[in-house]
């Protein structure tokens, strides 16, 4: 449901820009997934490399991913990743817009990230896949 506050927040489109992946910490990494796995059917998987990081595919391949991973502080909190075609000129436009961009990675065969701030301060994940990513 979109709730018309301005003219800039009134569209109800993502203009194919979709929540593509969640990340949420935990301080009990396999108490947490087993939560999500006894409420919801979800089954986690090691991520490759990354010994406290658990993935799950809610709705299938085709659909966002899901992950709980180890709490690094006690202020983390869950990031939604947005997709997106190409991380450097989606870091520029946050920037521009008065966001900033806290952390850039590669995930080796999978694509490349960006953990940014909007202006309020909110976490949000940008991602593009790339097959033929290096670290």
């Amino acid at each position: 449901m979109a709730i018309e506050t301005s003219d800039t927040c009134s569209q109800t489109t993502t203009a194919g820009h979709g929540i593509v992946h969640v990340e949420l910490p935990a301080g009990n990494v396999d108490k947490l997934c087993a939560f999500y796995s006894g409420v919801f059917g979800w089954e986690f998987e090691d991520a490759p490399g990354m010994a406290t990081y658990k993935m799950a595919a809610p709705e299938g391949e085709d659909g966002p991913g899901f992950a709980i991973f180890a709490r690094d502080d006690p202020g983390q909190r869950l990031t939604n990743y947005v997709g997106v075609e190409s991380i450097s000129e989606h870091a520029e436009k946050i920037t521009r817009h008065g966001g900033q961009v806290v952390h850039r990675f590669s995930v080796p065969g999978m694509g490349h990230g960006a953990i940014t701030l909007d202006p309020e301060g909110n976490a949000l994940g940008i991602w593009q896949p790339d097959p033929d990513a290096t670290p």
